[in-house]
């Protein structure tokens, strides 16, 4: 068996793929070993991919992210054929060390390490970019190493995880969450195949939405996605450790949002609260000017002011999705799509 293989779903990324495709080759990979499927896109994608000699297949009609994923694989054979396989988002770049840190860490455990993720960073463009920077930074440094030495990461990102091939072959690829990284990632918890950890040394370079409508369609999405894996694999009454990190981070981030969505009438009815919502300003302004230093993203700290606005839409998109998907159980229709820049 070979190494590793990179798979990359697209459909109508005509605008991004080339560079996805380039960033690959500079960090080592032949053009043999990359894989992509071209979901009955309407644009050249299927042509540019085919330029670059890597190994092309077309849906003839839409089927969607992870059905796409599933028709790949059995038409290349990639389970009998690489040790290991590697998701990429059509838009995405990878650092030149980004493969070679990836096999290093399987390699360290082989037999025992399920899957490895990478860590996504956001390419600046505009102000709803740099928060992205902000978001991705708080996850790097808060949340995500701390959740691989607890073996509790409740979501291997589509656009840097890659799996070993006897594991990704167990994984059920299915339509029926808007999220299908995370609901694969559950399934690797759930059916106990080892462990997924974290290796901060491989970076990947996402494009993030440049709109605020494409923003709000992107959380939505992330949002209404997190609460169907939640409800469909029960991680509410479960008991594995992972569902113990879904009740608190999804506990926190309810609590969080109705008290953070109500501090204007917090702040009439107590008018000291006003410090506090100083205080938080503060806090954003600082991690901000940390992701600026550590990043080398300066934009990130001048736009770091507006961040509470766009945080106040993000809390009741949360609360929205929660009510919508959890409680009322209803279904998220379409994808949601991200125009490409």
């Amino acid at each position: 068996m070979k190494s590793l293989c990179v798979l990359i779903p697209a459909h109508n990324e005509c605008l991004v793929i080339s560079n996805t495709i380039q960033s690959m080759l500079d960090a080592g990979m032949i053009p043999e070993d990359i894989y992509l499927v071209d979901d009955a896109s309407t644009d050249i994608t299927e042509a540019i991919a085919r330029s670059f000699g890597i190994n092309v297949y077309r849906n003839i009609v839409n089927l969607g992210k992870a059905l796409s994923v599933n028709a790949l694989v059995k038409h290349f054979d990639l389970l009998t054929k690489y040790k290991y396989i590697a998701m990429m988002d059509a838009d995405t770049l990878v650092n030149k060390e980004y493969f070679t840190t990836i096999i290093a860490k399987f390699e360290t455990n082989p037999s025992v390490i399920a899957a490895v993720c990478g860590r996504p960073m956001s390419r600046p463009n505009n102000w709803i970019t740099s928060y992205r920077c902000w978001e991705y930074f708080m996850t790097h440094y808060v949340y995500r190493g701390g959740q691989s030495n607890m073996g509790v990461i409740m979501v291997a990102p589509g656009c840097a995880a890659t799996y070993r091939s006897d594991v990704f072959g167990q994984l059920e690829w299915n339509n029926d969450t808007r999220v299908e990284d995370m609901d694969v990632t559950i399934q690797v918890h759930r059916k106990r195949l080892g462990k997924i950890v974290y290796a901060p040394g491989a970076v990947v370079y996402t494009q993030d939405p440049n709109t605020l409508g494409d923003f709000v369609k992107q959380i939505t999405r992330w949002h209404g996605g997190t609460w169907q894996v939640g409800r469909k694999y029960k991680m509410f009454t479960g008991t594995q450790r992972v569902d113990w990190e879904f009740k608190l981070m999804m506990g926190e981030g309810i609590i969080f949002s109705i008290l953070f969505l109500l501090a204007p009438l917090w702040t009439i009815l107590f008018p000291t609260m006003l410090v506090l919502l100083g205080i938080d300003i503060a806090l954003i302004m600082a991690i901000a000017l940390f992701a600026a230093i550590q990043d080398k993203r300066k934009d990130v700290f001048i736009y770091s002011p507006v961040f509470i606005f766009l945080r106040i839409i993000y809390c009741a998109i949360f609360l929205y999705s929660f009510y919508n998907i959890f409680i009322r159980r209803k279904e998220m229709s379409g994808w949601l799509n991200v125009k490409r820049y």
